[in-house]
């Protein structure tokens, strides 16, 4: 697929008229990573992740794919995909159409948008689904074919906002495995936005905990809670004897 690149955000802010959503936040994403910005509500997880994508714009700071700064490059040419919490499939088209939507609007040719959509479902086991449409689906059809559609533009980057969040426990859990297995094949970057510190934790390389402080305070979520198990350790031990 792809190449992977580093994505850079420096001093990175977002400010909607007086409130400050994002205040300054410096975060390095390796290539091919699985990173999880985890936090409550108004944390600014979801602003950060537009501004990435460029459907929110900077108010100050940078962000760089690689060595391109992107500030300014308009969202279709900075090599990221966006998969929305609601999936946002077009109810009147088929699974296909839906994946082969936006090569469509680039003037490919029909067998060649089919053929390359064709490909994606397959990747995410929906290939037998093609002709049906997103009410005939399940929740967990439905985000499939969101990550096939996302994926078919062949990005450097995926963006993931709660893409788990409608889903019912048992699918949330499979379907972790399943976004975790489609980030090792295909090599790139994903970035995710979640509540959950333990959907997290399943399933990034790293996890950043961004909280309500004006600072925005990054903290590594791993260590915390690592040093938190070790802790608790001793008193686990002596609870099973």
């Amino acid at each position: 697929m792809s190449d992977s690149k580093d994505v850079f955000l420096k001093q990175l802010v977002k400010q909607y008229g007086k409130t400050i959503a994002v205040n300054g936040i410096n975060l390095d994403i390796p290539a091919g990573s699985y990173c999880c910005l985890v936090g409550p509500s108004g944390c600014g997880k979801t602003s950060t992740l537009r501004m990435i994508s460029g459907h929110e714009e900077v108010t100050e700071g940078s962000i760089s794919i690689g060595d391109q700064e992107i500030n300014n490059v308009p969202p279709a040419k900075r090599g990221t995909a966006m998969m929305f919490q609601d999936y946002a499939l077009f109810p009147h088209l088929n699974c296909l159409d839906n994946v082969a939507f936006s090569m469509k609007m680039k003037g490919m040719t029909k067998n060649e948008r089919y053929n390359s959509a064709r490909k994606y479902l397959e990747l995410v086991h929906m290939e037998t689904f093609e002709r049906r449409f997103p009410a005939q689906l399940s929740g967990g059809q439905e985000q499939r074919v969101a990550l096939a559609r996302a994926l078919v533009s062949r990005p450097n980057v995926l963006l993931l906002d709660e893409p788990l969040s409608a889903l019912d426990p048992f699918l949330r859990i499979k379907m972790r495995a399943e976004l975790k297995r489609f980030q090792r094949e295909l090599g790139i970057s994903f970035i995710h936005v979640t509540h959950s510190q333990q959907e997290a934790l399943a399933l990034a390389d790293f996890v950043v905990v961004m909280n309500e402080e004006t600072s925005n305070k990054l903290e590594h979520l791993k260590k915390c809670l690592m040093l938190r198990l070790i802790n608790l350790l001793p008193s686990l031990s002596e609870a099973t004897m």
